[in-house]
């Protein structure tokens, strides 16, 4: 277990703490990074000590922070907040009670997408509208709604459970996730998000997703490096994927280093996301499906190559939705990838 969910209690877990999300505008001059990281190393210092965690995201001029532990800490820490010059027009969009959803002091994301600071100050102002007319959100809900340009399909259907769906993939090695979340953005004509995220004291890892609309739902197709699962950000929304793709390779290892990682991150959690395996041999699927299930977690097999992202994600979708299976991938795929 890891030292803050010892100290602190694990994410879910029984018992309550204050939760709070607020969004502002950004006042920054130097590199986004660079700022983020001064603001990392700050609440390290402050917040960690007293239990309060957070998550930290910049998107088109703003930054939206989730924070979370004792109220009484949560105040005084918030109170500091409210005076630091790197932002300004701070507005809280979220305040509640409940268990932990975040399982480290510290998660922190920057998202690249064609929005402006405009775009994003009207969703900001939308989202404000709602919760002041006593509309109640997740703390995740509320992140995702921040987080999502308005012009991606389905964006305003996020919380209706029948016509949105996501799927988190991950490589065994290279980079099989990234190229299918490419494919199909290409595929469908949408945009491709690309965001980086970094933990307490790790590297920023990448991870891009695409939203599209196919079979009358909107499916999110995320591509995560491995060494991002274990980031606490990560891991408050795998119970939002109805199923983690493992893109595995030829190498025995590489593919027992993926699952234990999954496993990993999805230790603790009530509702974690089913698993699907992708590779054309079958020793490769019945390794992994032994640590799976000896872990509790569901495993399905997709028999396809899974460098081929075409026949990935046609594979994919016989097991994740087979009613959609047929026309799941059109014939206009630039032939780089058939």
């Amino acid at each position: 277990m890891h030292r803050w969910e010892e100290e602190h209690g694990t994410a879910g877990a029984e018992g309550a703490v204050a939760r709070v999300v607020y969004a502002s505008q950004a006042a920054i001059s130097e590199s986004v990074y660079a700022e983020m990281e001064d603001i990392r190393a700050s609440a390290l210092k402050h917040n960690e000590p007293v239990g309060v965690a957070t998550a930290l995201l910049h998107q088109s001029g703003w930054f939206v922070q989730w924070k979370e532990g004792p109220g009484d800490q949560l105040l005084k820490i918030m109170d500091r907040v409210a005076l630091d010059p790197r932002h300004r027009d701070l507005r809280i969009v979220h305040r509640s009670r409940g268990p932990r959803l975040l399982a480290g002091p510290w998660s922190m994301a920057i998202v690249q997408c064609r929005e402006t600071r405009l775009d994003m100050e009207r969703r900001v102002l939308h989202l404000k509208r709602q919760v002041d007319a006593g509309l109640q959100f997740t703390p995740p809900a509320i992140w995702r709604r921040l987080s999502t340009p308005m012009q991606h399909p389905g964006a305003v259907r996020q919380q209706d459970p029948d016509a949105f769906q996501r799927v988190l993939a991950c490589a065994a090695s290279g980079n099989a996730s990234f190229d299918l979340v490419h494919a199909l953005g290409q595929q469908h004509g949408e945009e491709v998000v690309h965001r980086r995220f970094a933990g307490e004291r790790d590297r920023d890892v990448g991870t891009d997703y695409v939203d599209f609309e196919h079979g009358g739902r909107i499916w999110r197709v995320i591509a995560m490096a491995r060494n991002g699962l274990h980031l606490p950000l990560t891991r408050a929304f795998l119970p939002d994927y109805s199923h983690l793709v493992l893109l595995l390779a030829q190498d025995p290892a590489a593919n027992v280093h993926l699952v234990q990682r999954v496993l990993g991150a999805c230790a603790g959690l009530q509702q974690p996301p089913a698993l699907v395996g992708v590779a054309r041999d079958p020793g490769s699927h019945a390794m992994a499906a032994t640590l799976a299930r000896r872990a509790g977690l569901p495993y399905l097999t997709a028999v396809a190559d899974a460098g081929d992202a075409a026949a990935s994600w046609e594979a994919v979708q016989r097991v994740v939705a087979p009613e959609a299976a047929n026309d799941a991938w059109l014939p206009t795929i630039p032939a780089v990838l058939q």
